[in-house]
């Protein structure tokens, strides 16, 4: 886990220098395992849970008995609305309730390192001394982008919210989108091929790292 050089650049590709990056949070050893226990957690805390069924209790309809009791040579039904009739009650359906379950912050946080690890070694992670656009303007933003070498990026900022021009420009690209470093996590960054971060997005995520874990 050594610390790793990464030169910084801009949406022209114009030289800003280098910018040395902490290797215990950029450069550790890749584990697959882990990464599907954060991206499991993640997509399960998204899950809505609200989907539910009527169990015969709360289907509409007469409570009135099918049939009598004997002398008819039928079966003794007592509620049409019971689960083997048509338009009956489900018998243990689903119902509304939450997916979400607890996994070890030293889990998290280490699902987030191999994330922008794999990111570094792949050289998928792109540093820029300032993300803002010049303008909003979706089609300046599709010039730019090719010019990175790739088609779905993750764009990191060091602020808590994101500069209005390039959030307006990427409200309209299904393949760019942009996320304060504050709400960068692992699920994001696999479904993007880059990863564009600001040297400031990037000091705050170390810090955010870097700090103990409350117990």
């Amino acid at each position: 886990m050594r610390d790793v050089v990464l030169p910084v650049t801009n949406w022209e590709q114009e030289d800003k220098g280098t910018v040395t990056i902490a290797g215990d949070i950029f450069d550790v050893p890749i584990r697959k395992d882990i990464v599907h226990h954060v991206v499991k957690w993640q997509r399960a805390k998204r899950r809505k849970g609200t989907h539910s069924t009527k169990t015969r209790g709360e289907v509409a309809g007469s409570t009135r008995k099918i049939n009598k009791q004997k002398g008819t040579g039928k079966a003794r039904h007592g509620s049409r609305r019971a689960p083997q009739f048509r338009g009956g009650g489900v018998a243990h359906g689903p119902k509304p309730r939450s997916y979400e379950y607890k996994l070890n912050k030293k889990v998290r946080r280490l699902g987030l390192k191999i994330a922008l690890s794999a990111r570094v070694a792949e050289r998928k992670l792109m540093l820029f001394d300032n993300v803002d656009l010049p303008t909003h303007k979706t089609r300046q933003l599709m010039k730019l982008v090719p010019n990175l070498g790739c088609r779905r990026v993750l764009i990191v900022d060091g602020v808590e919210k994101m500069g209005r021009e390039i959030t307006l420009a990427c409200r309209n690209v299904k393949e760019v989108n942009v996320i304060p470093a504050k709400g960068l996590n692992v699920y994001s960054i696999l479904l993007h091929d880059t990863l564009v971060m600001s040297v400031a997005a990037v000091r705050e995520i170390e810090d955010r790292l870097h700090t103990p874990i409350n117990r």
